[in-house]
């Protein structure tokens, strides 16, 4: 079985793209994972592990529009790969494979 293991924090990030497309971009995402974790993170590390998930191939991304309310600049919006949704799902089939054989006392 070929897995692709990653962190917690890539795993919220992951999530959060799901979660938040097609408008996921570092700033979005860094509110969303404060919003539902409660973990206050900075911009830089969250751009830190979109570039390195979608280095791996869980990741892509496009520039979209420009706003006046950035100054003219566009945002790096991120979607989801076939292979991060994959990743996403093992991860889940993991977690509660592993949550059902947990025996309550």
């Amino acid at each position: 079985m070929n897995r692709t293991f990653i962190s917690e924090l890539e795993e919220l990030v992951l999530l959060s793209v799901g979660v938040l497309y097609p408008e996921a971009y570092a700033y979005s995402i860094r509110l969303e994972i404060k919003a539902q974790v409660g973990k206050s993170l900075s911009l830089a590390s969250v751009h830190t592990v979109l570039y390195r998930l979608e280095k791996d191939g869980l990741l892509s991304s496009e520039l979209g529009g420009k706003s006046e309310k950035r100054g003219g600049r566009s945002k790096r919006l991120f979607s989801l790969t076939q292979h991060g949704e994959k990743t996403m799902q093992d991860i889940q089939n993991v977690r509660q494979a592993m949550w059902a054989r947990i025996q309550s006392t």
